[in-house]
C-alpha cells in the first residue's frame, strides 16, 4: 500500500541559503554523566550496532541493527540482552543502514524508521533510502513490508548516520558526516514514496556525528565518538554537553520510552548498552502513547448527549400556547352573541 509519510505540522524554514553555522559563544563545560551498564546484547548476529530505538510497545525492549548493506533486518533486544524478535524488511536489500528511530503519530500507530543512509564514498548519486513500517505489535520472528522514501540531498551526496524524528509533529531531520563536520538537513513536510525526495540544508555542524534524537521537549542531541552535545533546537545552540562513556566504537543513541534515560551503543561482538538518567531539567514524559487517541470531537459530542433536550419543553409549550389561543376565540365568539 503507497502510503505519504505526513508531519503534523509543515517545516518553516526562515533561512539563508549559505547554511550558518552553530553559534557557541562560551561551550559549557563537559558533564560527568554517571553511566551504567544497561544491557549486554547477546546475538552473534549483531556485530556492528549502529542504529538504536526505544519500543514504546514493548517496556524495556530496544531495537538495533547492524551497519552495512544485505536484508534490511532489525533485531528487538529484551532488558536481558536477548534477542526477542528478528524482523527483516521484505523486498530489495540495503545498501549501507546506519540509523534508525521511530514516531508514534496522532492516530496512536507506532512506526520505526530504518535509515539507508551510509555513503562513504559519496557515491549514491540517485539518493538514499528511509523505511517506514509499522512496529509489530508481537514479538516474533517475521517479515514486513515498508514503505520506501526515496531521499535526496540539495547538495550532491552526503554520509549520514544520524535521523532524527521530532516527537511532537513527526518533522525528520538527517545529520551529515564528514571528517571536520557536518550538517543539519529537513526533509519536506510530507514524503512520497517512490519519488526523490529533496532535503533542504538548515545549518552546519563543527562536529563528527555518529547519532542524533530530538527529545519530548524539541531538544536535540547529537553524538560523537567521545562528546554528546544537548542543542536548544535543530538550528540552536548548545547548552549541555556530555561525557560519552567509553566504548570500542560508540555510534548509537536512544531516549528510553518513558523519555528519563538516555541510552547509547556501540559496534563490537557482544556490545554493551549504557544508561544514564537524566536530570529533571531534561527529562520529559512522551508526547502520546501507542494505541487508539481520544476522538477530538468525542468530548464534545459526550457534552450534548449529556444535555437534557428541550424539544418536549418546546412541544408542550406550544401545545399549551395552543389550547389558550383557541380558550380566547370561543369567549369572543360568545361575547359577539
Amino acid at each position: 500500500m503507497r502510503r505519504t509519510l505526513l508531519s503534523s505540522a509543515a517545516l518553516a524554514f526562515a533561512l539563508t541559503a549559505a547554511a550558518p553555522a552553530y553559534a557557541e559563544p562560551a561551550p559549557p563545560a563537559p558533564v560527568k554523566a554517571a553511566w551504567k551498564q544497561d544491557r549486554v546484547i547477546d546475538n552473534p548476529k549483531i556485530t556492528e550496532s549502529s542504529g538504536l530505538y526505544a519500543s514504546p510497545l514493548h517496556p524495556g525492549v530496544v531495537w538495533t541493527h547492524n551497519d552495512g548493506g544485505g536484508p534490511a533486518t532489525l533485531y528487538a533486544i529484551g532488558p536481558d540482552g536477548s534477542t526477542q524478535a528478528t524482523v527483516t524488511i521484505e523486498g530489495a536489500p540495503a545498501v549501507d543502514t546506519e540509523a534508525m528511530g521511530g514516531f508514534v503519530d496522532q492516530r496512536g500507530n507506532a512506526l520505526i524508521y530504518l535509515a539507508d543512509t551510509g555513503d562513504n564514498d559519496k557515491s549514491r548519486q540517485a539518493g538514499v533510502t528511509l523505511f517506514v513500517f509499522t512496529e509489530p505489535k508481537v514479538l516474533a520472528d517475521t517479515t514486513v513490508t515498508a514503505e520506501r522514501y526515496p531521499i535526496v540531498y540539495p547538495d550532491g551526496p552526503q554520509d549520514s548516520e544520524a535521523v532524527l524524528i521530532n516527537p511532537t509533529n513527526g518533522n525528520l531531520y538527517f545529520v551529515s558526516k564528514t571528517p571536520t563536520g557536518g550538517a543539519v538537513y529537513g526533509a519536506p513536510a510530507s514524503l512520497v514514496p517512490g519519488v526523490a525526495n529533496r532535503l533542504e540544508k538548515l545549518v552546519a555542524v563543527p562536529h563528527v556525528i555518529s547519532d542524533g534524537l530530538i527529545g519530548y521537549d524539541g531538544r536535540m542531541y547529537l553524538r560523537g565518538l567521545n562528546k554528546i552535545r544537548i542543542f536548544t533546537d535543530v538550528t540552536g545552540h548548545v547548552v549541555q554537553t556530555l561525557d560519552a562513556p567509553k566504548q570500542p566504537q560508540g555510534e548509537s543513541m536512544a531516549l528510553s520510552a518513558d523519555g528519563k534515560t538516555l541510552l547509547v551503543g556501540s559496534e563490537g561482538e557482544k556490545s554493551a548498552v549504557f544508561a544514564w538518567t537524566l536530570p529533571k531539567d531534561l527529562a520529559t514524559g512522551p508526547v502520546r502513547k501507542p494505541g487508539p487517541q481520544p476522538d477530538p470531537n468525542a468530548i464534545q459530542q459526550i457534552g450534548r448527549t449529556q444535555q437534557p433536550s428541550r424539544l418536549p419543553q418546546y412541544m408542550l409549550g406550544g401545545v399549551a400556547g395552543l389550547a389558550l389561543l383557541i380558550g380566547l376565540g370561543a369567549v369572543v365568539r360568545r361575547l359577539r352573541r
